[in-house]
């Protein structure tokens, strides 16, 4: 007799919105190629998977190398397009900085690729409160309710994790401490947004996994809500001083990377204030170079 738990797995599994919503996705950027010599080569299941890893591998790249471009050339112009100034002394970036950014970052993409894939069997395989729907959480207000709640649990997951990054010494030793190789102005720019141990990344990422298996998340507003981080990242490592609070922004991240112990928050500022870890840049460092 075949075992219940079973018979609902597969009979959620024979029609499940999630994976119908990707295999339309992949029609629509003409990945059903990919997708058919996946699932030949690997099978349905396995084929499905990898699809969904290559899919998230080249977008995550493409992503990172055109706001890698574009928001270098605005810094370049940061006075003409934002009206700031960049922090003192990174005007004019070391050599080889950039190159060493973006080797680190694109050896990384491997694994960051996959945290997306995870996310998405937990959610097929009903591990998790993500719904596809808003009218499953009761229409528009209860979806605002649920996803300002989940960011902001997703904040404090990130600036605990950031945090014991910096303040466990193993953790800083073997994983952290790679991306704080870049600790000054000229040694900072978009392009180390995302250049970071492998595992370090994943470990960041982890709160909006987490958070999801317990608190009702929105499918699409969870994956764009997980790209946009490597948006976000390209802007606060630029070294630009502007005032944008709430939000925790470059001159912000910058501080970070000089003096290691503040500023662990990834959006706001609402968690280093909580705890006590907010730091200014110095007025001397921000003001316009002559």
């Amino acid at each position: 007799r075949r075992d219940p738990r079973s018979q609902a797995m597969a009979e959620m599994l024979a029609y499940n919105e999630f994976r119908e919503f990707n295999r339309f996705l992949n029609g629509l950027i003409g990945l059903n190629g990919v997708a058919s010599w996946a699932e030949e080569e690997y099978g349905p299941e396995l084929g499905y998977y990898l699809t969904l890893y290559i899919r998230n591998l080249v977008s995550a790249t493409i992503i990172y190398y055109t706001m890698g471009i574009v928001w270098s050339w605005m810094v370049e112009r940061s006075e003409m397009v934002f009206g700031m100034e960049v922090f003192k002394g990174g005007e004019v970036k070391r050599p080889g900085s950039i190159q060493d950014q973006m080797i680190l970052a694109q050896m990384s993409l491997f694994l960051y690729a996959g945290l997306p894939v995870f996310d998405e069997f937990l959610i097929e395989y009903g591990c998790t409160k993500v719904y596809m729907s808003m009218s499953e959480v009761g229409g528009f207000v209860p979806y605002v309710f649920y996803t300002i709640v989940y960011f902001l649990l997703v904040e404090v997951g990130i600036y605990w994790v950031h945090r014991k990054l910096h303040t466990n010494e193993f953790l800083y030793k073997y994983i952290h401490k790679l991306h704080h190789k870049y600790n000054t102005p000229d040694y900072l720019s978009p392009w180390a947004s995302i250049a970071f141990n492998p595992i370090d990344g994943i470990l960041q990422a982890c709160p909006y996994t987490i958070v999801m298996c317990f608190w009702p998340c929105h499918y699409i507003t969870h994956f764009v809500m997980l790209f946009l981080t490597a948006i976000w990242a390209t802007n606060i490592h630029d070294t630009l001083v502007g005032d944008t609070e709430p939000l925790m922004g470059s001159k912000y991240h910058t501080v970070h990377h000089t003096h290691y112990n503040c500023n662990y928050g990834q959006y706001l500022v609402l968690c280093d204030y909580m705890w006590g870890t907010l730091r200014q840049p110095a007025k001397d460092k921000t003001e316009k170079t002559q």
